[in-house]
Parts: structure tokens; C-alpha cells; sequence
């Protein structure tokens, strides 16, 4: 068989629907996040006003599930090879940190000052972890001496974070560091899940589960900030908008009182934060529903009963997301508790697509791209977000009052108005041209990966 129509095959111990879903899904965070214009989107390419979802609105929540999934395979297979629950916790650690660490920088760049700290947090647990245990003495002197290195730039990020924190703290840089946000969701929703994960079978963490969505549901509903709280406005985040309308149930500012207690003034200045700290607690249910479906994929039983089990409890998910909604409203912004149930169901619907279309009935071809995005999909995101930052304000191309972004003249000269001189001038051309843009910038993030793909370098967290 030639290599022009050989079908594709997953990397070594990977689930291919998997990486294609996880591609999939990237793409969309990708191409939804990087517009031409933020003020001409097509509808379904943004999120919900307030209750209820469009597409957009699954995105989120199907990464999530898909590191649950993830995560039964990487666990089980690090056991396999002889590594001890503590070993295992010390890479879950170590990855939650540079999760975390990795979104800071994308919230800092391009200050250097804001990110220096957690590049080098990277850089030093990158070398602390080159040999596991991570406290082990090498034997070999060079490998002794890089975790010398490692711990001595670790110990230096975090003096330099805790001795130029005024900075951070202030607006000296023009900007604030915003610290929610999806890398650092990620990190802290995988954290909780990967403990109970060690610490429960598979009936604790359907007990977790449902535990976490009542409890969310039950504080929601229960408590409310005080009467005296105001949200805060342009004086506490410039230019910040309160996303609720007045009428809704659900209005968020329980979530906004918590995370301006722990955060202060560094979220996102469309309020609540979407990715804030109470509405994270549901979001770990997100998790614990991939990692269930995770451990059905890894018994026993044939593919086909696979399959069927997670369009069954997909459907029911679903069904029971839909009844919960009655009384609390599908709703990204909060990640509500029927939101949880019913992004869980149309993961697992997704997923088991993929699974009876490329690992049940072996359609391998035509997924390449998807292949590509999902099998390095966090340097995807990073990336595209960094270069999205340089070429949206960093990069001027004109000199003086006329100087435009490089993004904003590319989108301006190459797509808008060459469809405005087609179609005419109109809210429907520019959302097109917006999200020809989108995918343009996508597609040439194919031609950039594709080398790390066909030379089976995955970049691992």
C-alpha cells in the first residue's frame, strides 16, 4: 500500500478517536478565539449571551472531559510501567504548576517582567523531573548537575515572583495580570480530579460528581452576595462590563464576591469571570465524567457495547441536564450545574462518533489535520495565542497616527474588503470576512505542525 492512501494510525498507546475529537475541539477553541474583527462574529462562533449555549459553548467544556478521558490512559499506563501513586502525584503536581504557569505567561506576554518568573518555574521543574524520582541522585554528574540547575531556577522564580510581586500587583505595567482563565482552569480542575481519581473507585467518583453539582447548586441558589456589594466597574478593571442582565436567576455575583476576594482586580473585565474560582468546582465534575467514560473505554467489554453505553448515558445526561435547566439555566458564564450534565452528554455523543466511525468500523482516513491539532494540542493553543498577541498589537505596519496592526491590516486588505466588494458592505460580509480570517490563521497553524506530527515529536506538559 502506498503512503499517499494508507490510512492513518494513532501514536503508539493512543486512542485515535481521541486525538481526532481532541483535534477537533482545539481547532474550534483556535479558530473562535482568533477572529478578524471581535465585532463581527457569526453567531455561532460566540458564546451564548448569558443562559442557554451555541456551539462555541461546547468547546470548553469537551477539553475538559477530554483530559478526563486522558487521564485514565496516562495513569494507567505510568502504573503499568511500575510507577508508585506518589511518583504519579509528583508529575501531577508538576504539571498542574506549569499548566498554570504556562497561562500566566499567555496573560502577560508581551511583559517580559510578568512572565520571566514562570518561565523560569518551567524551565527549573523541566530539569528537577528529568529523572524520576524527582528527588533521586543520577548517576551520571551531568544529569546531577541539571537538577542542581533545576532546583536552583525554581527557587529563583519563586524569589523573584514573591520579591517584584508589587509589580504584578499593581497596574505599573498598563495592564493587569489576569489570573483565571483556561490554561489555569485546566491545571486546577485537573489537580482536584487527579486526587480523586488516586483516592476512589469508580462509585466514589460518580458519588463526586454528583456531590460537586449539588453543592454548586445548592450555593448558588442559597446565597447571594450582600445587599452592600456592588459589582465593581470601570474604577476597579478598565473598561469592565457586567455581563448579566438585571432579570436573570442566576446573576453571578455570589462568583464575583468570591473572586474578587481572592483575586482583587486582576480578572477578566467581562463580569463574572467565565473562568472564576466557585464556578471551577462543577467544572471538576466535567472531568470526573471523562474519566468514567475513560475507564469504560479501557474494560473489557466489546466496542460495540462501548459505544452503546456512551450514547445511552449520553442521552440520559442530556435529558437530566435539560430538567435540571428548569431551575438552574444552562449557562457557560457560571458553569452551571445543568450546563455540567448537559456538555457532558454531547461529549460523550461526540466521542462515540468518533469511536464507532474510526476505531469500531476502522474509517482511519481523512483525519489528518484533526490528527495533527490533537496530538499537540496545549502547544497549539499557547502558540496560537502568543502569536495572536504579536501580530494583533505588537507588529505596526505604517509609521504615526496611520500605523495599523499587522492583524488588522492583513484582515482589512486581504479579506474584508475584497468581500465587501463582492457581496457589498454589511454586517454578513464582515462576519464573513471575520471568520475567513479564523480560518485562514488555523490552516497555517496546520502547515506549522504538521512537521512535529510527521516526526512524532509530541510535546507533553
Amino acid at each position: 500500500m502506498s503512503t499517499a492512501t494508507a490510512p492513518l494510525a494513532a501514536p503508539s498507546g493512543r486512542l485515535m478517536s481521541l486525538d481526532v475529537f481532541r483535534g477537533i475541539t482545539i481547532a474550534g477553541m483556535v479558530l473562535v478565539n482568533n477572529p478578524g474583527s471581535w465585532g463581527a462574529m457569526h453567531s455561532p462562533l460566540q458564546h451564548a449571551k448569558w443562559d442557554g449555549w451555541t456551539p462555541t459553548d461546547l468547546i470548553f467544556p469537551f477539553f475538559l472531559f477530554i483530559v478526563g478521558v486522558a487521564m485514565t490512559f496516562s495513569f494507567d499506563k505510568r502504573l503499568a510501567r511500575g510507577d508508585n501513586k506518589w511518583g504519579l502525584f509528583a508529575q501531577v503536581v508538576r504539571r498542574t504548576i506549569i499548566l498554570f504557569a504556562l497561562g500566566l505567561i499567555l496573560g502577560g506576554f508581551p511583559d517580559w517582567r510578568l512572565c520571566a518568573p514562570y518561565i523560569l518555574v518551567i524551565a527549573g521543574l523541566g530539569l528537577l523531573f528529568a529523572d524520576e524520582p524527582v528527588f533521586s541522585v543520577p548517576r551520571n554528574v551531568w544529569r546531577v548537575v541539571l537538577k542542581i540547575l533545576g532546583g536552583l531556577l525554581t527557587l529563583l522564580a519563586v524569589g523573584w515572583w514573591i520579591g517584584d510581586f508589587g509589580y504584578f500587583h499593581s497596574d505599573q505595567s498598563g495592564k493587569w495580570l489576569r489570573v483565571p482563565g483556561v490554561l489555569k482552569r485546566i491545571a486546577v480542575c485537573y489537580f482536584a480530579a487527579s486526587l480523586i481519581m488516586f483516592f476512589t473507585t469508580n462509585r466514589g467518583r460518580v458519588i463526586w460528581t454528583v456531590a460537586l453539582l449539588a453543592m454548586y447548586w445548592f450555593a448558588m441558589a442559597s446565597f447571594d452576595a450582600p445587599e452592600s456589594y456592588s459589582t465593581p466597574g470601570p474604577s476597579f478593571v478598565e473598561n469592565a462590563v457586567w455581563d448579566a442582565p438585571e432579570d436573570a436567576p442566576f446573576r453571578g455575583r455570589l462568583n464575583d464576591l468570591v473572586d474578587v476576594k481572592l483575586f482583587g482586580a486582576h480578572l477578566y473585565r467581562f463580569r463574572p469571570d467565565p473562568e472564576g474560582a466557585l464556578s471551577s468546582i462543577p467544572a471538576i465534575a466535567t472531568i470526573l465524567i471523562g474519566i468514567l467514560v475513560g475507564t469504560l473505554l479501557k474494560s473489557g467489554q466489546s466496542m460495540e457495547r462501548k459505544t452503546a453505553w456512551m450514547f445511552v448515558a449520553g442521552a440520559l445526561l442530556m435529558v437530566a441536564g435539560w430538567v435540571v435547566s428548569w431551575w438552574f439555566p444552562i449557562n457557560k458564564k457560571i458553569w452551571s450545574s445543568s450546563y455540567v450534565l448537559f456538555t457532558g452528554g454531547m461529549a460523550m455523543h461526540f466521542l462515540g462518533v468518533c469511536y464507532w466511525l474510526i476505531d469500531v468500523q476502522g474509517w482511519k482516513r481523512g483525519w489528518l489535520p484533526m490528527m495533527v491539532f490533537g496530538t499537540n494540542p496545549i502547544l497549539l493553543f499557547f502558540a496560537s495565542g502568543i502569536v495572536a498577541r504579536i501580530i494583533g498589537g505588537m507588529i505596526k505596519v505604517g509609521s504615526g497616527s496611520d500605523a495599523l496592526a499587522l492583524k488588522t491590516y492583513v484582515y482589512r486588505n486581504a479579506f474584508l474588503d475584497p468581500i465587501t466588494g463582492l457581496l457589498g458592505e454589511g454586517a454578513t460580509s464582515a462576519a464573513h470576512a471575520s471568520f475567513l480570517y479564523s480560518l485562514v490563521y488555523l490552516s497555517l497553524w496546520l502547515l506549522v505542525m504538521y512537521p512535529l506530527y510527521k516526526a512524532k515529536i509530541f510535546l507533553k506538559v
